[in-house]
């Protein structure tokens, strides 16, 4: 996903004021990310290889969430290197 494929999104993400509070392993980025995803119902997983999800991927409708969400941790805790 890119960013123009969601400008309304980039838009309220822009909005958020975040500071980054420490970096995190590659594997710490993964499983946050999974978690968080997982408080929206969408199955997901982290390792030390990436995020997975379910056997059904994720729904078009949840894509823009997804990608936000993946922002947002990146925002808070820095991008991991190798990421």
């Amino acid at each position: 996903m890119t960013e123009s494929i969601h400008p309304e999104v980039q838009r309220t993400l822009s909005a958020i004021q975040v500071r980054v509070s420490r970096q995190m392993t590659t594997i710490e980025h993964h499983v946050r990310v999974a978690e968080v995803l997982r408080l929206f119902d969408i199955d997901a997983t982290g390792n030390e290889t990436g995020v997975y999800y379910g056997d059904q991927g994720v729904e078009l409708e949840d894509q823009p969430l997804v990608w936000a969400i993946h922002t947002l941790v990146e925002r808070r805790f820095g991008i991991p290197e190798g990421l």
